[in-house]
C-alpha cells in the first residue's frame, strides 16, 4: 500500500489504533456467492469474498450484507469461520436491474439495520460494528447512512468508476446515468477513507470527482497463489476436451466494454496473415452477457461476427466457470486477451500472468500495472485487432519469446496475494479507529 500515513503511536481510547472486532461489508448489488463473469458479477465478488476470509482469519468478525436476489441459500450463512453472509430481502428476492436498484436503498438500509439490531440489540444506542465498508456506489449510500447512524468510519472501495467508463465508452454503448455520478460524489465526500487499487485512480479520484488525497489509500487487490499456478499445458488442454488446439483466451463479462468483439477479430486477423504459424489456433470466450444488456444475447452476437468473418469454427463459447475452475483455461492458454476500454485494475489478467500466460492487453487503466509490456506480455494502445493480432503472432512464433514472458508474468504476479491486501486494508481500519480513540 502507498501514501500510508502511520497511525499516532500516542493516541488513546478504546481501540488505540488496535484491529476492529467486527466490520459490517456492503456488496448491495452483487453477492460473492454470485459466479464471476455473470450478470453484473466479476472481479469485485472475488475481491470481497477473498479479502473477507483473510480479515477472519486475523481475528477480524465480517458480516457481508448482500441484496437477496434469488440466489439460495439461508438469510445468514456462515461462508468462512467468522465470516457471514447475510441475504437481505430489499424489492422482490429476484434479479433487479442495476438502474433500478436506487430505489430499493432505503428498503436495503432498513435490512441492514433490523438485522444488526437483532444481533445487538444495544445497537441503537452503541454500533455493532467498529467499520463499515462498502463496495461500488450503491453499497456506498448505504454505508454513508450507516456510518451516520451507527458513529463509526466508512471505508468506501468503487472497483469502477462512471466517470471513467463514460470517457472511453464503444461507440453505441449506453453511458452510465446521472444518478450513478451523483452517487458517487456523494460517497466520496463523506468516507473517511476510500480504497484505490492503483495510483491512477486515486488520480481519477482526484481529478475526475474532487476527492481529497489524503483521505485515499492505494492497496492493490491479490490472487490466490495456492489456486493459480502453473499447470501443465497438456494436461490443462486435456480437461478442457481442447487436447489437439493451441489455446487463446478471453475471460469476462461478454459486453463491448469488455472487448471481446476485438478478440475475435484478432483472431481471424492472425489465421489471415499466418495461416501456417494460427493454423491450429482456436479461441476460447469464457464468460456471460451481464444484467444491463440481457435483452441483448451477446454470446449469439459475438457468434455471429466469428461466423461472417470466417473463424466461427475456431471460437468456443463456454459460459462463466466456477472460480477454481479458470486455473485450468489460464494454464492450457498460449496467452490471455484482455482488450478491455479500461479496468480498474484487471483481476483477470494477474490471474492468468500467475499461471504463467502471458498477457495482451490494452494499455488502459489498471491494467498498466498489472501487465509489464514486454516482460509479462504486451500492452497496446488502442483497440485495433491488427496490433493485437501482431503480438499473437510473435508468441505463437517464437518459443523463447513466449518462455520469458511466461517467467516475467510469474514472476510479476509473485508480488501480489491476498493476504497483504487483507493487512493494508486492515491498517487503514487501525488508521481510523486510532484517530477515532485520539
Amino acid at each position: 500500500m502507498t501514501d500510508r500515513p502511520e497511525a499516532p503511536k500516542s493516541a488513546k481510547g478504546r481501540h488505540n489504533g488496535k484491529d476492529p472486532a467486527r466490520v459490517a461489508v456492503i456488496s448491495l448489488h452483487t453477492s460473492p456467492r454470485d459466479q464471476p463473469g455473470s450478470g453484473d458479477s466479476g472481479g469485485m465478488n472475488v475481491y470481497v469474498l477473498s479479502v473477507a476470509r483473510r480479515l477472519a482469519e486475523q481475528g477480524i468478525a465480517v458480516d457481508i450484507y448482500t441484496r437477496c436476489h434469488g440466489q439460495g441459500g439461508p438469510d445468514v450463512e456462515e461462508i468462512a469461520p467468522g465470516t457471514h453472509l447475510v441475504n437481505v430481502q430489499a424489492g422482490p428476492c429476484a434479479p433487479v436491474a442495476k438502474d433500478d436498484l436506487p430505489r430499493l436503498l432505503p428498503e436495503f438500509l432498513d435490512g441492514v439495520l433490523q438485522h444488526a439490531r437483532a444481533e445487538d440489540p444495544t445497537s441503537h444506542r452503541h454500533s455493532p460494528y467498529d467499520v463499515v465498508h462498502s463496495h461500488y456506489w450503491l453499497s456506498g449510500w448505504v454505508g454513508s447512512q450507516a456510518k451516520q447512524i451507527w458513529g463509526v468510519p466508512l471505508v468506501a472501495s468503487f472497483h469502477t468508476l462512471g466517470e471513467v467508463k463514460n470517457s472511453v465508452l464503444p461507440k453505441g454503448d449506453r453511458p452510465e446515468p446521472p444518478a450513478r455520478l451523483a452517487g458517487e460524489r456523494g460517497v466520496i465526500a463523506g468516507a473517511d477513507r476510500i480504497l484505490a487499487p492503483t495510483p491512477l485512480e486515486a488520480d481519477h479520484l482526484v481529478n475526475l470527482y474532487g476527492a481529497d488525497r489524503e483521505r485515499i489509500r492505494v492497496v492493490p487487490p491479490g490472487v490466490d497463489g495456492r489456486l493459480f499456478a502453473p499447470r501443465p499445458k497438456d494436461e490443462a488442454r486435456a480437461r478442457l476436451h481442447l487436447a489437439n488446439a493451441r489455446l487463446l483466451l478471453f475471460v469476462g463479462r461478454l459486453q463491448p466494454f469488455k472487448g471481446p468483439e476485438v478478440a475475435i477479430r484478432a483472431l481471424a486477423e492472425a489465421v489471415a496473415r499466418a495461416p501456417e504459424a494460427a493454423g491450429d489456433v482456436i479461441l476460447a470466450v469464457v464468460g456471460g452477457s451481464t444484467g444491463r444488456d440481457a435483452e441483448h444475447d451477446q454470446a449469439t452476437r459475438l457468434m455471429e461476427l466469428a461466423a461472417d468473418i470466417g473463424v466461427s469454427d475456431r471460437v468456443v463459447f463456454f459460459p462463466p466457470q466456477p472460480h477454481e475452475r479458470l486455473a485450468d483455461f489460464y494454464s492450457a492458454a498460449e496467452a490471455v486477451l484482455v482488450p478491455s476500454r479500461s479496468e480498474s485494475f484487471g483481476l483477470a489478467a494477474l490471474e492468468a500472468e500467475a499461471c504463467g500466460t502471458p498477457v495482451i492487453a490494452a494499455a488502459a487503466g489498471g491494467l498498466r500495472y498489472v501487465v509489464i509490456d514486454g516482460k509479462t506480455g504486451f500492452l497496446i494502445e488502442g483497440h485495433d485487432p491488427g496490433d493485437y493480432a501482431d503480438r499473437i503472432l510473435r508468441i505463437l512464433s517464437d518459443p523463447v519469446l513466449a518462455a520469458r514472458l511466461s517467467k516475467g508474468a510469474l514472476r510479476h504476479a509473485g508480488g501480489f496475494s491476498w493476504d497483504a491486501t487483507a493487512a493494508d486494508i486492515r491498517r487503514v481500519y487501525r488508521e481510523l479507529l486510532a484517530r477515532r480513540g485520539a
